[in-house]
Formats: C-alpha cells, structure tokens, sequence
C-alpha cells in the first residue's frame, strides 16, 4: 500500500500493516495506516463528489476483507 501527499510517500509492505481504517466525510476519503509498532499513517484524498468517494471507501473495504480474512 503506498500514501501520496505532494511529495512526500510512504510504501508499507502488507507484513507491516496491523490495521488500516477507511472513512468518509462529504468528498474527502481518509484512509489511515496502522503499523504492528503502534504508529498511524493518516492520508486524505478529495473525490469530485461525495458518492465518488463513498465508491473509492467501498472498493479499498473489499480489499481490504479480502486480505485480513487470511
């Protein structure tokens, strides 16, 4: 999984996740990291519209489910 914002990037291997939370608000996606060391990666992404980004919420939990299921 790799975080973007401006020039800055952070690239987690699925070993180095613990968790990750996925959210909305209005247009905005959050979607945070967490690593197994208790630290918390938190990323914002604005979508064109508030159903945009509830799309994007929807299709990272399906992947997500998928991956923690194992």
């Amino acid at each position: 999984m790799r975080l973007q914002l401006d020039d800055q990037e952070a690239e987690f291997y699925w070993s180095e996740i613990g968790a990750v939370e996925v959210g909305t608000s209005r247009r905005r996606l959050t979607v945070t990291v967490h690593t197994p060391d208790s630290r918390w990666y938190p990323n914002d992404v604005e979508a064109p519209d508030k159903a945009r980004a509830q799309q994007w919420a929807d299709e990272l939990d399906k992947i997500l489910d998928a991956y923690f299921e194992d």
